[in-house]
């Protein structure tokens, strides 16, 4: 989940990346844009798997368009587990967007 100001940012376009895909699998993506709630949720599975995707890659994109000047921090938050269920650990850091 991405949180931030709607009235600073607005949503044009969500991608998956590359990371899921690992090991010639074809993930599953799911997005949903709350633009009127500055919200947006992306669901992420690998159905099949049991040696789970690990190292570094992209996860997934999200192009934005400016709206208005200001700024706006985006939260991120999220649940993940591996081919098991177990949960597995995330670790997430705000970040500032100014639009001037």
């Amino acid at each position: 989940t991405v949180m931030y100001n709607p009235a600073v940012l607005q949503v044009r376009s969500v991608q998956d990346g590359s990371f899921m895909a690992q090991g010639g699998l074809k993930p599953g993506f799911v997005q949903n844009v709350d633009a009127a709630g500055g919200r947006l949720d992306m669901t992420f599975t690998r159905a099949g798997d049991i040696t789970g995707a690990s190292g570094g890659g992209l996860l997934g994109a999200i192009l934005v368009d400016a709206v208005a000047a200001g700024s706006t921090t985006l939260s991120l938050s999220g649940v993940a587990a591996g081919p098991t269920g177990a949960p597995v650990s995330l670790q997430f850091a705000p970040a500032t967007v100014t639009v001037r």
